[in-house]
């Protein structure tokens, strides 16, 4: 998926699938909108003025912290160069996660699934 399709967009879900955080976002510009989810198996962060950190493995830190993104817009998704992911939203709240693996890492440190009907 082309991470640019991302801007515009709005988180609709957190939450935790088996063992990987995850955000629900959606697009509803098309006729038809659309969801898709990015799951979490690294590292991650979630900036501001402070910065509330944890790992897929820290279900408590991740639905606490991840609050702050509920129905917020993606302004912008981009991917550094050592992997990691950067989504900005329109409250000013960055989600970083990690491009690195961590030992618990069972295939990507992230990855967004395809688009669905919503």
């Amino acid at each position: 998926m082309d991470l640019e399709q991302l801007a515009g967009c709005f988180v609709v879900e957190i939450g935790i699938r088996q063992a990987w955080p995850f955000l629900g976002i959606c697009d509803s510009r098309p006729a038809q909108a659309r969801e898709t989810r990015l799951y979490i198996d690294a590292e991650w962060a979630i900036e501001l003025i402070t910065r509330t950190t944890g790992g897929a493995d820290d279900d408590r830190a991740w639905l606490t912290a991840a609050v702050v993104l509920n129905g917020r817009t993606v302004e912008s998704a981009r991917v550094e160069h050592d992997g990691c992911l950067r989504l900005a939203t329109d409250s000013g709240h960055n989600l970083v996660i990690s491009g690195q693996p961590q030992p618990y890492t069972v295939g990507e440190p992230w990855r967004i699934s395809g688009w669905r009907p919503a």
